[in-house]
């Protein structure tokens, strides 16, 4: 095991990237990130594709990340190369898992829409949902029913529906990182918002929900390794790290 070093792991929009209000704090977390790139591996974890994330990055001012884990957790990649996906995990996500059966059961609910075909993945299905998921999940719960506990869900600002493989999500591949590089649990750090970054804000590592979390994710604030900060997306990212005693 690495002792020295800490595994950083941010989600990007709303979390790192906020253009709305001025990308709070951005550019000072990219100082910091920059400044510890001896004792910090940096990487970002998103539901966006490495196009989009490249396109983000090309905007600045993100910090260089050392990892990419792009596609709410269906592809990793060292660097901006499309054509080099890391192969463990591109082998581990290609288990089998009921994909077909459940998109074809979820095509008689008017209330989703899939999402486009560069959108979607062997180990990721994922709609748009045209109202509040409250009122729609019993009737979901029915249609899924056969399939329970050979999926998992996430939902994020109450429009983005993904259906995953009971593997899947942005936590796995936060692990395998650690694993990879020898970085012991407590030194990981992931940050977060929104719904679809649940999965590794709860496993246990140091986390940190920004200020403009989302809603639906308020309840992990009473967990003991969740840090709330009282700063919106990358200052309130830089805040956690400080307060974590990341340095």
């Amino acid at each position: 095991m690495d002792e020295g070093k800490w595994l950083v792991v941010c989600d990007v929009d709303g979390t790192l990237y906020m253009p709305e209000a001025g990308n709070p704090g951005l550019a000072e977390f990219a100082e910091f990130i920059d400044a510890r790139r001896d004792r910090i591996v940096f990487a970002l974890n998103s539901g966006r594709s490495l196009d989009e994330m490249a396109e983000v990055a090309e905007g600045g001012p993100l910090p260089r990340p050392d990892w990419l884990v792009c596609s709410v957790g269906t592809e990793i990649f060292a660097d901006f190369d499309p054509s080099r996906p890391d192969p463990e995990w591109a082998e581990f996500v290609m288990r089998e898992w009921p994909r077909d059966e459940l998109r074809e059961a979820l095509a008689s609910l008017d209330f989703l829409e899939e999402q486009e075909a560069w959108l979607q993945h062997h180990a990721k299905l994922s709609y748009y949902v045209d109202s509040g998921m409250d009122s729609l999940r019993d009737e979901l719960d029915r249609v899924t029913a056969p399939w329970a506990g050979r999926f998992k869900t996430t939902l994020c600002l109450d429009r983005y529906l993904d259906f995953l493989p009971p593997w899947g999500g942005k936590g796995g591949p936060v692990e395998f990182l650690a694993r990879r590089l020898g970085i012991p649990r407590n030194r990981i750090v992931t940050a977060g918002d929104s719904g679809n970054d649940r999965d590794m804000l709860d496993r246990g590592f140091h986390s940190i929900l920004v200020a403009n979390h989302a809603a639906e994710i308020g309840d992990l604030a009473s967990l003991p390794t969740v840090l709330r900060a009282e700063s919106p997306a990358a200052a309130g990212v830089l805040e956690g790290l400080r307060r974590l005693g990341v340095d």
